[in-house]
C-alpha cells in the first residue's frame, strides 16, 4: 500500500515517525514521510495515489473536518494519533473533549492510543465509536526505550558539554516565550473551536499563561544559582519547540557555565545528563521510561501544573531542596526518597504508555494499517511514480504562480489579508537534510539489525520516499 506520514514539529516527531517510515516499507509498502505539504496536502489536493494518511491530530474545528472529508473523497484511509499524547494532565477529560469528536472519529479508520490510559478514557467518552480504539504505543516512546541506549552511543556532542557533564534544564512554558504572540495564539484557539467547547477554557488560558511568566522567573534565578553552586557541572537550557532560544537567552543573560540549544532530538541529551529538571514536562516521562533521574522543581504549586510528569519525579518546592536533590544524585548518597518516589511513579508510565519492553510501537501500528481491509490489499506505487507526481505538481505551482502574486497585489489593501495565518509555524520544521535521515537510517540499522533492505530517494525539500529494494 501507500502510506502518507506527515510531520509537523521536527524536533519532537522526526525520528519516531521516520521509524514507522522503515517499519512500513521493510514490509512492501511504499512510503512518504516529511513535512505536511508533501504528504496531507499532495493527497487532500488528489496527486498521489490512493492510500493511507497518518495523522497526528483530529481536532473537531472546521478546517480539520473540511480536510477530512476531502482525504476520504479521494479514496485514502486514514488513522491518526495524537502527539500532544494528553498525558500530562491527571484526567484526560479535557483532552478528549478538544482534540476529539464524534463527527471526526466517524471520519478516520483507526484511532491508535499511547496506552491503556488513553484507550480507556477514549472509549468511556465516545462510547458509540469504542471499536475504533486501538492500543498501540508511539514510535516516539519506542527511542525511549532501554533497548534504544546504542542508537544514541555516537551522539558525541551530548555526551559533555563544553568538556563537562551537565544538568539540563528542560523548559515547557510557552508564555512569553512563545514565538508567536499572545493574542494571536488566543485567536488561533477561538478560531478553532476550544473556547466554544469548554466551558472555561478562555479564562485558563489567560491564568496559565499568568502563572507560566511567574514561574519562568523561578527558573531564570534557579537556573542561574545552580550554575554558581555547582561549578563541576554545566547547566543547559532546552528550550521547548514552541520558544524562543532567543528569548531564553536575553532573560538568562551571560552567565558562566550556562548554556541554551535546541539543536537535534532532545532524547539523546536525556540519556547523558546528570540529571534533568523540569516541571510538568514530557521529558520526565521519557526519562522515567529510560531509567534517568529527574526532578520536579515546584516554587510555585499551583492547580494549572501539569501533575502526571511531576508525579514521576522527585519533588522539591525550594532551591535549598533542589540543592540537597541535587547533590544526592551527583553523590549517589542519600537517595532512598527519591527512588521510593520513582517507583511510585513507575505504576504511573506502565498504564500511560504501552509496554515498552516487547515488540516496538512502530510495527504494532504497521500491523494496523495492514488490518484496514481498504488498504490491506492495494498496490503499492513505484518511487518513480511519486517523483513524476512531484514533477507535475512543481510545474503547476510555477504555472499559478503569476496569476497568484497578482490577486495578492489586488487584495493587499485590505485590512488584513484573510488567507494569512495567525501563526507563525515554519520553525517547527525548518529542515530535513540529507545526513539527519542518513543518520537515523544507520542508527536505526545499527540498535535493530534492520531496514538493510529498506531504500529512499528524496521527494521534497522536507521529505523523503522509502520503499523496499530487490
Amino acid at each position: 500500500m501507500n502510506i502518507y506520514i506527515p510531520i509537523e514539529i521536527k524536533v519532537r516527531e522526526l525520528e519516531g515517525r521516520t521509524l514507522l517510515a522503515f517499519a512500513a516499507a521493510e514490509r512492501g509498502h511504499t512510503v512518504i514521510v516529511g513535512e505536511k505539504k508533501d504528504t496531507i496536502g499532495l493527497a487532500t489536493k488528489g496527486l498521489l495515489p490512493p492510500g493511507l494518511v497518518h495523522l497526528k491530530s483530529i481536532t473537531p474545528h472546521h478546517s480539520m473536518k473540511k480536510m477530512l472529508t476531502k482525504l476520504k473523497s479521494r479514496g485514502h484511509s486514514l488513522t491518526v494519533q495524537d502527539e500532544e499524547s494528553g498525558l500530562l494532565d491527571e484526567t484526560y477529560e479535557t483532552f478528549a473533549r478538544l482534540r476529539f469528536s464524534s463527527e471526526t472519529i466517524d471520519q478516520v479508520d483507526k484511532v491508535l492510543t499511547w496506552g491503556n490510559y488513553d484507550y480507556r478514557s477514549l472509549k468511556k467518552f465516545y462510547t458509540d465509536q469504542s471499536g475504533k480504539f486501538v492500543v498501540t504505543g508511539s514510535p516516539r516512546a519506542d527511542f525511549w526505550r532501554k533497548d534504544f541506549y546504542d542508537y544514541y552511543s555516537e551522539h558525541e556532542e551530548s555526551k559533555t558539554l563544553d568538556g563537562k557533564p551537565y544538568i539540563m534544564v528542560v523548559s515547557n512554558f510557552g508564555g512569553i516565550l512563545n514565538m508567536n504572540r499572545f493574542w494571536n495564539i488566543m485567536a488561533r484557539l477561538n478560531e478553532a473551536g476550544y473556547f466554544e467547547r469548554e466551558e472555561g477554557r478562555e479564562r485558563h488560558e489567560f491564568n496559565n499563561a499568568a502563572y507560566q511568566t511567574r514561574l519562568i522567573g523561578e527558573f531564570v534565578f534557579m537556573v542561574r544559582d545552580l550554575a554558581k553552586r555547582f561549578p563541576d557541572y554545566n547547566v543547559l537550557i532546552r528550550p521547548h519547540p514552541i520558544e524562543s532560544v532567543e528569548g531564553w537567552e536575553k532573560l538568562v543573560g551571560n552567565v558562566p557555565g550556562v548554556y541554551i540549544k535546541r539543536e537535534g532530538t532532545i532524547s539523546p541529551w536525556i540519556r547523558n545528563a546528570k540529571l534533568i529538571i523540569h516541571n510538568g514536562c514530557t521529558s520526565a516521562l521519557e526519562a522515567a521510561v529510560g531509567g534517568q533521574h529527574r526532578i520536579a522543581y515546584r516554587p510555585l504549586p499551583n492547580e494549572i501544573e501539569r501533575a502526571i510528569p511531576n508525579k514521576v519525579s522527585y519533588n522539591v518546592f525550594s532551591m535549598e531542596e533542589l540543592y540537597k536533590a541535587v547533590e544526592a544524585v551527583i553523590h549517589n548518597s542519600g537517595s532512598k526518597e527519591i527512588e521510593k518516589q520513582y517507583k511510585e511513579g513507575r505504576k504511573i508510565v506502565n498504564d500511560r504508555f504501552e509496554e515498552t519492553d516487547d515488540k516496538l510501537a512502530a510495527d504494532k501500528i504497521v500491523d494496523q494499517w495492514e488490518s484496514i481491509s481498504a488498504v490491506a490489499d492495494s498496490r503499492s506505487e513505484s518511487p518513480e511514480t511519486f517523483l513524476n507526481v512531484k514533477q507535475e505538481d512543481g510545474l503547476l505551482k510555477k504555472s499559478l504562480k503569476y496569476g497568484y502574486s497578482t490577486i495578492r497585489k489586488l487584495t493587499s489593501g485590505k485590512k488584513a489579508d484573510e488567507n494569512e495565518k495567525l501563526l507563525n509555524t515554519a520553525f517547527k520544521f525548518p529542515e530535513y537534510t540529507d545526513e539527519e535521515f542518513t543518520n537515523i537510517r544507520e542508527g536505526l540499522q545499527k540498535n535493530l539489525n534492520r531496514f538493510k533492505n529498506v531504500e529512499f530517494k528524496r521527494f521534497g525539500k522536507k521529505s523523503f520516499i522509502l520503499y523496499r529494494g530487490k
